[in-house]
């Protein structure tokens, strides 16, 4: 019986998607597991190398190909879907594990505590093009965390997550398909399930670069976005503490927004975002 999937997904990362396949293969494990990687239709390498480890370890691999780019939301749930453990880690093509007891760790964490919906940990952070950022993930204190705390930002890395597998037809939320990512509604919508037990090691690394989602998006971009993905994790949940809290997340996001377009005097967005603070 599968214990833990690991869950890959990949999309034009032919300079890393062997770093992290090697490093889910490495896990030293008390259990059986299994590697399910779903590559979007990508236009490189990517899949070529994919389909070696596929061949080299067929009962450990499996591997998925999209015959046409679907896109990373749907390509979460394509992955997630497909997995059989009771557990999934999250892993995706440009990042990779760098301890071999990761998984033998976070197992332990959710075996003994049925309360929690996931367990993640810090990362290095690794930059690539001689970009430059703070070299830990998260700076966190607490072991314990719930949604409320995941409202004001992202903050848990996603290749260091492991979660229940929950994966169902209603699991995905339909808010979740508008969002411009996937990750941090992957993450509300498993709050919503249980508590969040953080391991404050490192046991992974998240790679900024030009081609991912995040590294290659100018601050506008990414504030804009924010913006969205708080518009949809607002239809996600209903509580009014939770609203309360988003409602000011929102309006942070705005301001900052304001901020930006005010330091550059352009002044139609400014006044645009301006209007919707005023009115929030």
């Amino acid at each position: 019986m599968v214990e833990i999937s690991t869950c890959i997904i990949s999309y034009n990362q032919e300079k890393y998607i062997a770093e992290a396949i090697e490093s889910a293969l490495m896990q030293s494990c008390s259990f059986e597991s299994e590697i399910i990687i779903c590559d979007d239709c990508s236009t490189d390498n990517t899949a070529k190398i994919i389909a070696l480890y596929t061949e080299k370890y067929p009962e450990k691999i499996k591997a998925f190909f999209a015959e046409k780019n679907i896109g990373m939301l749907e390509n979460w749930q394509r992955a997630l879907s497909l997995c059989k453990g009771k557990y999934i880690a999250l892993l995706e093509g440009d990042d990779f594990w760098n301890d071999k007891h990761k998984l033998q760790k976070q197992y332990e964490i959710l075996e003994t505590n049925p309360t929690f919906a996931f367990t993640f940990t810090n990362a290095h952070v690794k930059y690539e093009n001689k970009a430059e950022g703070f070299p830990d993930y998260v700076v966190l204190k607490n072991t314990e965390y719930t949604t409320v705390d995941l409202l004001t930002c992202n903050f848990v890395p996603t290749c260091s997550v492991l979660m229940r597998n929950n994966i169902s037809v209603g699991f995905f939320h339909p808010a979740y398909f508008k969002s411009p990512f996937a990750d941090w509604i992957i993450h509300i919508l498993n709050s919503k399930l249980g508590n969040i037990y953080f391991l404050n090691e490192f046991t992974c690394t998240y790679r900024v670069h030009d081609a991912g989602v995040w590294g290659g998006i100018k601050e506008e971009k990414r504030l804009a976005n924010k913006l969205k993905a708080i518009e949809c994790i607002t239809e996600i949940l209903s509580a009014s503490e939770l609203q309360l809290t988003l409602k000011q997340s929102q309006n942070r996001t705005l301001q900052e927004l304001c901020t930006f377009y005010k330091q550059r005097k352009n002044i139609l967005p400014y006044i645009k975002y301006r209007t919707k603070l005023f009115l929030s």
